[in-house]
């Protein structure tokens, strides 16, 4: 049983390819640099992107691990705030800016179990009481965000450690901080994915409910433990927003989920379920901060990229949904189906039930 679940998600995997998003990626990047020679391909730029792009690649690794069970998780950017405001008010009340080591590995800690501890609740609310994924993290949204909010009555809090802030811009051999971080979660994704019981279990739940019933997978405690992890993921984004702001803001990234979920879907990963890739996904988080800034770089307004979302998502969609062979929009773009159409439109009325009345005999 075990190398036949082993095939069957093995045999998933081959389906799919890096190799749009890496075209996509090189694109990208031949395109902004023969755009702004002077400023998109630089060193400082790239930095840059260094720094801006992990917190959002997490959270896409975070809604990416929610859609291999064929769920979504969109409260990560909630989660993420809660996180960090419960951390920062812990070093508010235990020496601030100056707090020591102790302090701020307890820190850490906390908002890693607010994380979790977030993430266990969605994965019981789909996995136990069986509420639709996009419904019951919409719901927790709602609640992870507006439980930030109320604790610091609006305002962020301030009284971040130095070491805490030193994360979000120090950059060690040229290598941002930030980046490290994500290539460490990203890798360790990888291995909970592909190399792990739990990894294979979720895709098979994903890919085929009913088979991983009858294989003897427990579905709720799969979705306990991918939720969980999503939770996780979406704290270590919350650690690095602090730092990067030097403050924990409970509203911080309120357009962060939709990149999150674009990310994902870029990526190559199906919203049906059974695949996920963090290749994909790393690479798909890169494109999307490329973008960025190369508006930037071009004096575009910036809410045009908001817009750049949205249409890259129904871009990728549409995409994928003719490379699967969706019948219908294959009948709808056949030029024999236009054919028929049109000959039928020039058909009059008269003459068709002049044809019908008469026969073949006639």
């Amino acid at each position: 049983m075990k190398q036949s679940l082993s095939r069957f998600t093995m045999a998933l995997r081959t389906e799919h390819s890096a190799a749009p998003v890496i075209a996509a990626t090189v694109i990208v990047f031949v395109l902004f640099s023969l755009m702004a020679p002077d400023i998109f391909p630089t060193q400082v730029n790239m930095q840059s992107i260094g720094y801006q792009m992990p917190e959002t690649a997490l959270l896409g690794l975070a809604v990416m691990l929610s859609m291999v069970v064929a769920g979504i998780d969109l409260s990560v950017v909630a989660i993420a705030d809660l996180a960090g405001v419960a951390m920062v008010q812990y070093y508010e009340t235990a020496g601030g800016v100056d707090a020591g080591f102790g302090v701020i590995v307890i820190g850490i800690l906390i908002a890693l179990a607010v994380g979790a501890g977030c993430g266990m609740i969605n994965g019981l609310l789909i996995g136990r009481l069986r509420i639709t994924a996009i419904l019951a993290t919409l719901a927790t949204m709602e609640l992870y965000g507006g439980l930030a909010i109320a604790w610091t009555g609006g305002p962020a809090l301030l009284k971040v450690p130095t070491p805490i802030q030193e994360l979000g811009y120090a950059a060690p051999w040229g290598i941002p901080v930030p980046a490290v971080i994500f290539v460490v979660c990203a890798v360790l994704v990888a291995v909970l994915l592909n190399a792990s019981r739990f990894g294979i279990r979720s895709i098979l739940v994903g890919a085929n409910p009913r088979a991983a019933e009858l294989s003897g997978v427990r579905e709720p405690r799969v979705q306990l433990g991918v939720y969980t992890a999503s939770g996780l993921l979406s704290s270590v984004a919350g650690i690095i927003f602090v730092g990067r702001t030097a403050s924990a803001t409970p509203d911080y990234g309120a357009s962060y989920i939709l990149l999150a979920v674009v990310i994902a879907v870029l990526a190559g990963v199906n919203p049906a379920g059974g695949y996920g890739t963090v290749l994909g996904v790393t690479l798909s988080a890169f494109v999307l901060s490329m973008i960025q800034s190369g508006f930037v770089a071009l004096n575009f307004n910036q809410f045009l990229y908001q817009a750049a979302q949205g249409g890259i998502l129904i871009l990728v969609l549409a995409i994928g949904s003719l490379a699967r062979g969706d019948q219908r929009w294959r009948r709808y773009l056949s030029p024999r189906r236009r054919k028929e159409g049109g000959e039928s439109h020039a058909t009059s009325p008269g003459a068709e039930e002049t044809a019908s009345v008469s026969g073949p005999g006639s």
